[in-house]
């Protein structure tokens, strides 16, 4: 009779833990259950793998370092959302003259949100940003990122007016930004 129980009780625990896994390139064709704890957007064709690295951009005197890490099945619980992905997160640091301007190194990447630099892929197969974040300017900016070769990507920013005016709350918003906003990274 204990045997039987304990069968019962590793099936049922084993039922639990399975979850619906969607390919990320494939989630604009589901219905999506994003709270209950099952749903798994995984980077099936692991097409996220050849970002992940670090990456330098240099123009003259002015130089930025992107580390970009990938996040397997990370667990999103905020308000109502209950469901894992894999995301791209990450740091910059941008230096003027050697003098380091901007620094998000020891940002908290396990952070649900508010991380600087956060990635997901997006239906269309593209690395898009949910957020990347300067700082210095109280801005968000839209990114994507184009893999040129296995040794570039093509950095695509735009200004996030709509994240720009909630996310941050009461900061002053200044004009420019601190690192351009189109740059060419090479892998190092």
């Amino acid at each position: 009779m204990n045997k039987l129980l304990l069968i019962i009780a590793l099936f049922t625990i084993n039922c639990k833990a399975q979850n619906t896994i969607i390919n990320l390139t494939e989630t604009d064709q589901h219905n999506l259950n994003m709270m209950n704890g099952d749903l798994y957007m995984k980077d099936i064709n692991n097409i996220m793998l050849p970002y992940i690295g670090t990456w330098k951009w240099v123009n003259g005197s002015k130089e930025m370092i992107l580390t970009l890490l990938k996040q397997t099945k990370y667990h999103y619980t905020g308000s109502v959302f209950n469901y894992f992905e894999d995301r791209i997160v990450g740091h910059y640091v941008y230096k003027e003259n050697g003098i380091i301007k901007a620094d998000t190194s020891n940002d908290d990447i396990n952070a649900e949100y508010g991380v600087n630099v956060n990635f997901t892929l997006d239906p269309y197969s593209e690395i898009s940003s949910i957020s990347f974040y300067d700082y210095l300017k109280h801005k968000n900016y839209d990114v994507r990122l184009e893999l040129i070769s296995p040794t570039q990507i093509k950095f695509h920013g735009k200004e996030d007016t709509d994240i720009t005016k909630y996310r941050r709350g009461t900061h002053t918003i200044y004009p420019g930004t601190t690192f351009p906003l189109e740059m060419t990274f090479t892998k190092q």
